[in-house]
This record gives C-alpha cells, structure tokens and sequence, in this order.
C-alpha cells in the first residue's frame, strides 16, 4: 500500500482509493464502465489501482465541480496521451487551475487526513497553506484546492518544511509579480493605444485579458519545464565529471 510516493508505481485498493478520493466504490466502478477512468490492474483476485487512478478522479471531481457533465470529462481525458504519467496529470490540473472558477472543497481536519491517507501535523499542515492548497478557515476546518491535494501532500515524504515552502511560496509570488509587473508595462505601451482607437470598452478588455491567460500559462509551463530541463542536463554532467573524477583518482597509483 502508499507511503506517499507520487509516481504510477503506487498502489490501491479500491477501499483505499476511495478513501483518498472522497469518492465511494460504485462511483469509481462506475467511471471506469464509462471510460472516465482506466481500468485497474490485477493482483490475484483484487483490483489495483495506482496513483494515476487517483489524480484522474481528482482531476474528475474538479471539473465536476465548475460544471462539467461526464461527456464533456471523458472528452477531455480522452485528449490526454494513454501513457500520461500521474504527475503530467496532476500538472494539467493545476494549469486548469486558473481559469476555472474558484470552488474549492470544505473539509474538517479528520477528512483531510482520511483524503490524504495519513495524520496531518501542524508543520504539514502550514506547508500546505504555504502552497495554496488549503486554507484554515476556523479551527479544524479548511478548503482545499483537492486538484492539487495528493501531489502537494506527497511532497512532505521530501522533508520539505514550513520554512522551505514559505521560502518556495515566496520566490513564486515575487516571480508572479515581475511577471505582471512587465506584461502591464507592455500592454500599456503597445496594446493600449490600439485598443482606445478601436474604442474598445472595459468588457472588451476584460475578454482581451482572459483570452491570453490561458496562452500566457502555457508559456509560463513551457518555460519552467525547458529551465528543469536545462538544470538537470547540467546536474548530470557535473555528477558525470565527478564519477570520472573519483575514478582517476582511486586509479592513481600513489607516488
């Protein structure tokens, strides 16, 4: 069973996955009959499922929530690549994020630790708010972005700390803020003027603005994804360069 490790290799049952899903058992049966989920493996008799079942029913429930009906779901999934890992997934969801209405899920603490599969404690549960995945909103009490839940969870088996995401959280908003802080500047010295002259109204900017947010998150992604690459290509050289290095020197005959 999980420990927490985010990647397809996890299993459930289907008891346990319909605990960490908030979903019941004939739901999940249901949405596999449907298509909306991949059927699960098998071990003798049981079903298995992985961590890809699970982010695929949060990310079901998300939709759900801003009004999506199953057909248009499955449309959706159906879009995704059949070896799509459970983190390109829970990516996806967060990039839905945005331009879907705000409607998160209200949970006491007990069902955050059942939907988490594990006893929160307090540093786990700031970290948690340090990312926006949750916000407390009276003792015991929170809402949470649950498209989000599982793999942010799955971050504390890396020992990140409260201090450590504060940090994170941080360097994302101070990110954010150039960012819109260079996107205003040259909206208003290159776009503005054009738009006055064709007499465009607040509502028509306001379409203007929600129209390049989802282009403007691809980009945003394409270029965080090329940045990791770039700094794990330059990890591994360096790590090859002080294999090679290790090796020489266990080779040197002492003088």
């Amino acid at each position: 069973m999980p420990t927490g490790q985010v990647n397809d290799q996890t299993t459930y049952g289907l008891a346990e996955l319909a605990e960490r899903s908030g979903l019941p058992p004939r739901t999940i049966r249901f949405y596999t009959t449907e298509g909306l989920l991949a059927a699960p493996g098998k071990a003798g008799r049981e079903a298995v499922y992985t961590s890809r079942h699970l982010v695929t029913l949060e990310l079901i429930r998300e939709l759900q929530t801003h009004g999506f009906g199953l057909a248009a779901i499955k449309a959706h999934l159906d879009r995704l690549p059949q070896d799509v890992s459970a983190t390109s997934i829970a990516l996806h969801s967060t990039m839905l994020a945005p331009w879907l209405a705000d409607q998160p899920e209200h949970l006491t603490r007990e069902e955050l630790n059942t939907r988490t599969n594990r006893p929160l404690s307090d540093d786990d549960i700031t970290m948690l708010e340090n990312l926006g995945v949750i916000q407390t909103t009276a003792p015991g009490r929170f809402t949470a972005a649950t498209a989000l839940l599982s793999v942010a969870v799955d971050l504390i088996d890396f020992e990140l700390t409260p201090d450590s995401s504060a940090q994170i959280a941080q360097a994302i908003q101070s990110a954010g803020t150039r960012l819109t802080t260079d996107l205003e500047d040259t909206y208003t010295r290159m776009l503005q003027p054009k738009l006055a002259d064709q007499q465009m109204t607040d509502a028509d900017v306001q379409r203007f603005v929600e129209l390049f947010k989802p282009i403007s998150i691809a980009a945003l992604t394409r270029s965080y994804e090329q940045a990791l690459t770039e700094l794990r290509q330059r990890e591994s050289e360096a790590a090859q360069v002080r294999h090679h290095s290790r090796i020489k020197n266990s080779t040197t005959p002492n003088t």
